[in-house]
């Protein structure tokens, strides 16, 4: 860790020295600190980003780029610190917004605050004139995940039902859905929306999920129906289904 800092501000004196001519202004610095953060040479973009800043410090996306590099180094605190700027300068920069999420949720964790970051980014581009249904469904996932984690099942549920209301094909929030059906034992419930969603489409997950449910309420018969229809469009999964339809009583 010193010898990374030795070399940052060695880096740092070399790069001001280097250009620091009349003329040279934050957007020089931050264009050659997208080239090397793009050549891989990352102590050299955060001192390039951090040159820039001091002449522009209003420079929000000299933050995200800093914010990045620092997740890729693994200093989270320092990547927090540079994502809450740039949102300082620009509250409603999406992209700031969900990399700050991403920290919180992935490497913290702080899932009050990642959930508060995902739920800004839904207020704030519904706002828009048109609505990006991507970006709102992959912010439910990431919430219904969050509540996953705080053991907030019921949360967890409606929020990934959300996500899929947007695009029933969407997988990911099917795994947050059957994660919190099982330890919430809501088996009725969670049979009546997998039925909802093969209504909508025929996807594999919630036909997998419904046998489980069955497996765990101890309905063989039903069980080894959904094995039978999951088996005409994904025999791999429905055989994952039959080991565990081979081990009950």
């Amino acid at each position: 860790m010193k010898n990374s800092l030795l070399l940052f501000i060695f880096l740092s004196i070399l790069i001001s020295s280097a250009w620091a001519q009349p003329g040279r202004k934050a957007a020089d610095y931050y264009r050659a600190g997208k080239e090397f953060k793009n050549s891989n040479r990352y102590y050299e973009a955060l001192a390039a980003f951090k040159y820039a800043l001091s002449l522009n410090k209003n420079m929000d996306s000299a933050h995200l780029e800093l914010g990045e590099i620092y997740v890729r180094y693994s200093n989270y605190d320092s990547a927090i610190y540079h994502y809450n700027k740039a949102l300082k300068i620009n509250p409603v920069n999406t992209s700031g917004l969900f990399s700050l999420a991403g920290v919180y949720r992935n490497f913290k964790p702080r899932y009050d605050s990642a959930i508060l970051c995902y739920r800004t980014i839904l207020r704030y581009d519904s706002l828009k004139a048109v609505v990006n249904d991507s970006l709102h469904k992959v912010c439910y996932y990431n919430i219904a995940w969050c509540y996953n984690a705080k053991k907030e099942y019921d949360s967890a549920f409606k929020t990934a039902a959300k996500a899929l209301e947007i695009d029933n094909n969407f997988r990911a929030p099917y795994g947050e859905m059957g994660h919190a059906i099982r330890r919430m034992q809501k088996w009725e419930e969670g049979i009546a929306q997998f039925r909802k969603n093969l209504a909508i489409s025929v996807v594999d997950l919630p036909m997998y999920y419904i046998g489980m449910i069955y497996t765990e309420i101890k309905d063989k018969e039903s069980a080894l129906k959904e094995y039978e229809e999951l088996r005409k469009i994904n025999p791999k999964m429905a055989e994952s289904l039959k080991k565990t339809i081979d081990k009950m009583q």
